[in-house]
């Protein structure tokens, strides 16, 4: 309970390739809006015309009009709809939009004598406060956006010299209402797509990636490494003897073991970019971005130094303990994710006709044939 509470307060301890899956929900949400916002408030100049007098409406469609536009280029802004801090940027922009649109109308209107007859714009601060409930959005990061509309308003009230009246009381109280619905709402989305997000992703039986999340990762984490000219190390587990095992302590040991293991890698590859996965059966991958091979070999050596250290308690009764054979592969220039998982595959089983519990490094590939 404790740990869901904590993957719904903040973003710290939420892996970079949720992340990634989160930044595209709002991307995507923010970007549906935008446009939405944008007919909206264009199509919106014709009923001001109907309502207000010439000098008033005109005024107002130049603010409409300049808050379409920039809709219109939050709708427009494609590039990096897999980085959380941009979507959440992208997200900030569209209420900064429209609270500035809120407030120079609320200005326009109140100058001209108008603010308490014409419909259709004091609900602007409630519209925005509900409409963070469609984003899957953390604790903090929700009572950030309520509280900056909340403050705006009561900014507002005070300028207009309403703060105090019950009118006023009545909004604010609304908001903050308001506030705590779309916020529960918001968390809501974002536990349901973590839910959803590990379903898809993990293992059930060991908790870590599975392999199709693997493979996608590799894919992506190869391609980043080739741009940026950064190392990324590969290393492939294979339990020792896993088969005997299971076939002396029957399978219920077995699964003990491999979510013992599970725990070993976990403990060991604690950066946010690194991920491992249970590749099949007793058959583990680490991706490790940024790490070179000095490093690869160092981590390698820990998680073997962790299994030696290893004592469990199997149904049998019997404590039992297990090695692993490690094969380390660095990725190489213009090489392919079937390539370098080869290239770790060949040195696991290196490693395995040596002797067992130890680690081997890949050979680089073989440069291409002219």
């Amino acid at each position: 309970m404790w740990e869901v509470m904590n993957d719904l307060l903040a973003a710290r301890r939420h892996s970079r390739y949720f992340n990634h899956t989160r930044s595209y929900h709002l991307f995507t949400r923010v970007r549906l809006i935008a446009w939405l916002l944008m007919v909206l408030q264009s199509g919106w100049i014709l009923i001001d015309w109907l309502l207000l007098p010439g000098e008033v409406s005109t005024t107002i469609a130049y603010a409409r009009l300049t808050a379409s536009g920039c809709c219109l280029l939050l709708g427009l802004w494609f590039s990096h709809p897999y980085r959380l801090e941009v979507s959440l940027i992208r997200l900030l922009l569209l209420v900064l939009v429209l609270t500035l649109f809120q407030t120079a109308s609320t200005i326009i209107l109140e100058h001209h004598g108008y603010q308490s007859t014409v419909a259709g714009y004091a609900f602007f601060p409630f519209m925005i406060m509900t409409m963070l409930a469609i984003f899957p959005l953390t604790l903090f990061e929700v009572a950030g956006f309520a509280a900056f509309v909340l403050l705006v308003e009561l900014i507002t009230q005070l300028w207009l010299g309403s703060f105090g009246e019950v009118g006023a009381l009545n909004d604010l109280w609304l908001l903050a209402v308001l506030g705590a619905i779309a916020g529960w709402a918001s968390v809501n989305q974002l536990n349901m797509l973590l839910v959803l997000y590990r379903q898809a992703t993990r293992d059930p039986l060991t908790g870590l990636a599975n392999r199709r999340q693997v493979m996608e990762q590799l894919e992506e984490d190869m391609r980043q490494s080739s741009v940026s000219r950064k190392p990324l190390a590969v290393m492939m587990f294979d339990l020792d003897k896993f088969k005997s095992f299971n076939d002396h302590y029957g399978h219920a040991a077995g699964d003990i073991v491999l979510k013992q293991f599970a725990r070993i890698l976990r403990d060991n590859a604690k950066r946010k970019e690194d991920l491992a996965g249970r590749f099949g059966g007793e058959e583990f991958l680490l991706v490790l971005p940024g790490m070179n091979v000095e490093q690869a070999v160092e981590l390698a050596e820990s998680i073997r130094a962790a299994c030696h250290a290893t004592r469990l308690k199997v149904p049998t009764g019997d404590e039992v303990s297990f090695t692993t054979s490690i094969g380390i592969a660095m990725q190489q220039p213009d090489e392919d994710r079937s390539g370098l998982l080869q290239r770790a595959d060949e040195a696991l089983y290196l490693a395995k006709d040596s002797g067992r519990d130890r680690y081997c490094l890949a050979e680089p590939a073989a440069p291409a044939a002219a």
